[in-house]
């Protein structure tokens, strides 16, 4: 049975929030794979100088003249890269659940996957419209990872200017894991995206949001308020309930549409749903791909 997200927060334990959901999970998960030497076969390639005789079909040989070597998918030893966004709309809170603590949470059991796979991780923040990494490789990043996620706290907004952040590019072979709302008011998350893009990567964007985010059905006057201006409206819940509704629906189908190139896969979820089954949902599409 997998604890549900108000659960694993309440544990205010990042590290054994991890280990619990990591246990949720099966047995010899990875975070991502590569093809290379291993005892489980996955497809045929040509000889080349330097492969190891041992690895080539000699049966397939027999019957086509061609030297053909087996690879299998083994553990990646990739380097893995994890984003957290704090903007100030990522304290946003339903049902005594916040999107920031859902975040740390999903965040800090990925960490511990790799943690586990050994693989190598950085962490960055973006905040302010500034970029900071808290954590660089080594063989303590998951604990250092686990520190900074319990320190951070989200405040401001993200600047709709475009930017340039050398630090997010880099031609190296990573997975990118990036956790946020991606609610922009023009395309600065998107335009980040774009400049993290290069064919060597994976860019994995977990967009996490509320159920009333995604389908407003509340009734009676609110105060709404900007959690990044702290600017406050009151409103009849019902009167904007058609109007939020379709304007949402149309800004989720334009970020499918504008992450819909290649190497970057858009997950969403809601933070009432499992982090396990969230991460679950990642880890079977990672293996279709």
């Amino acid at each position: 049975m997998q604890a549900n997200p108000l659960e694993i927060i309440k544990l205010n334990n990042l590290k054994l929030a991890a280990k619990i959901i990591s246990r949720q999970l099966k047995n010899g998960v990875h975070l991502g794979k590569r093809i290379g030497a291993g005892s489980e076969f996955e497809q045929y390639r040509h000889y080349e100088p330097g492969d190891d005789t041992k690895r080539i079909d000699w049966k397939l040989f027999a019957r086509s003249d061609k030297y053909m070597v087996k690879e299998s998918p083994v553990e990646s030893n990739l380097h893995i890269r994890f984003i957290l966004d704090l903007s100030g709309s990522m304290n946003y809170e339903e049902k005594g659940i916040r999107r920031l603590d859902f975040a740390k949470n999903l965040l800090a059991s990925l960490a511990y996957l790799a943690h586990q796979q050994g693989d190598p991780m950085t962490f960055f923040t973006l905040q302010n419209g500034a970029v900071l990494q808290k954590v660089a490789p080594s063989p303590k990043s998951f604990q250092k990872i686990l520190y900074h996620l319990d320190a951070d706290k989200a405040s401001g907004s993200w600047p709709i200017q475009k930017q340039d952040f050398p630090v997010l590019k880099s031609n190296q072979r990573e997975l990118i894991i990036m956790v946020s709302d991606f609610l922009q008011k023009e395309n600065e998350w998107v335009d980040i995206v774009a400049s993290m893009r290069h064919p060597k990567k994976e860019i994995v964007l977990f967009q996490v949001l509320g159920e009333q985010e995604m389908h407003f059905d509340l009734k009676g006057n609110y105060m709404f308020k900007d959690l990044e201006t702290d600017h406050i409206i009151k409103m009849d819940g019902k009167s904007v309930q058609k109007t939020y509704n379709a304007a949402i629906e149309k800004y989720l189908q334009e970020l499918d549409q504008a992450f819909h190139v290649p190497q970057v896969h858009l997950l969403r979820t809601t933070f009432h749903e499992s982090i396990a089954e969230v991460i679950s949902k990642y880890l079977l599409k990672n293996q279709l791909h």
